[in-house]
């Protein structure tokens, strides 16, 4: 893992806009197969809990500090522009465990699945170590919290399009303790980045499930950067390619608001331009229709760059989507 603490203030209805700002537009191809906005969990010192999906609405009245199931508010909850809703990191990883992902559909689901218990330790350690202030003001003193909640949201692609497996992992700022809800202390969770990230990018790379499915694939990790061997001269290039298709797409958007001013472009426009970017990138190539689709021009794309599956031991080739062949 790496980056930040993201600190999320203002209108909690921008809040699924925000979370959706950090996907690429053909992410969306992966989206449509979910079931929901977001996973919740509920943590104590006992442990950790998922409690279900969120919804769009739900995923809003958790992020207004309101219960996402009665609506109630928890505790006195600010209503300005700069209260703070929730804070955030990404579980992430190095590109080419992405790549790994894309060329082999059990690495993929090994991935995901490692994603989400290093999010429950996260999630677990927060649990332990975040505090909330109580008391009046200039005499306030810092308290364990006893309850956090957090929720989980699952993009497969970066900005440029490219494949990038990652969390958004929210934790709430409404948090219980002494009795009552209260407001994390967001600033000492920030000064806990290092140790966040760390547990994060053990939790994955340590994975048994994870390495197995790896090792599987016949693919090994460096043991200092955690980068996939096989794939690690491939990134560079191929997010070159991506930028190319972002490029492209802001060229569009550019030209569309000079004659569209004050309007805002619809998903379907989106879409329209982002299977432009593809085709006029590499014209002779289906642009994605879904996420079978993207994956598969993904396949080709590392293919292209030279990319050739490694050699099972009696020497066969395997092939993309974990199948033997020439």
């Amino acid at each position: 893992m790496h980056g930040g603490v993201k600190v999320y203030r203002g209108n909690p209805a921008a809040a699924r806009n925000y979370v959706e700002a950090d996907h690429a537009r053909v992410d969306d191809y992966y989206l449509a197969e979910g079931t929901g906005l977001a996973e919740r969990f509920v943590a104590t010192l006992d442990g950790v809990k998922a409690v279900g999906p969120l919804d769009g609405d739900g995923y809003e009245a958790w992020v207004a500090g309101l219960d996402p199931l009665s609506r109630e508010p928890r505790g006195r909850v600010r209503q300005d522009a700069s209260a703070v809703r929730f804070v955030e990191v990404v579980v992430n990883g190095p590109k080419t465990w992405s790549l790994a992902a894309a060329l082999d559909p059990g690495i993929a689901e090994a991935y995901d699945a490692a994603q989400d218990r290093a999010a429950r330790q996260i999630i677990g350690w927060l649990a332990q170590h975040a505090t909330t202030r109580i008391g009046p003001r200039g005499r306030q003193v810092q308290v364990p919290v006893e309850r956090i909640e957090a929720a989980t949201v699952r993009h497969y692609t970066s900005r440029a399009g490219d494949p990038h497996r990652h969390l958004h992992l929210q934790i709430n700022a409404r948090v219980w303790a002494e009795g009552k809800w209260r407001g994390l202390h967001t600033v000492g969770v920030r000064d806990m980045i290092d140790a966040i990230n760390g547990i994060g990018h053990a939790a994955v790379m340590c994975d048994p499930q994870f390495r197995r499915a790896l090792a599987d694939g016949r693919f090994t990790l460096d043991s200092q950067t955690g980068e996939v061997n096989e794939l690690a001269g491939f990134a560079g290039p191929f997010s070159a390619r991506a930028r190319q298709i972002g490029k492209n797409i802001e060229r569009y958007e550019a030209a569309w608001r000079d004659t569209h001013p004050g309007e805002e472009p619809g998903p379907d426009l989106l879409r329209t331009w982002d299977r432009r970017a593809w085709s006029e990138a590499r014209p002779d190539k289906v642009v994605p229709t879904d996420g079978t689709v993207l994956t598969d021009r993904w396949i080709d794309e590392l293919h292209r760059l030279g990319f050739r599956s490694p050699p099972s031991p009696d020497g066969a080739a395997r092939s993309a989507h974990g199948r033997s062949g020439p």
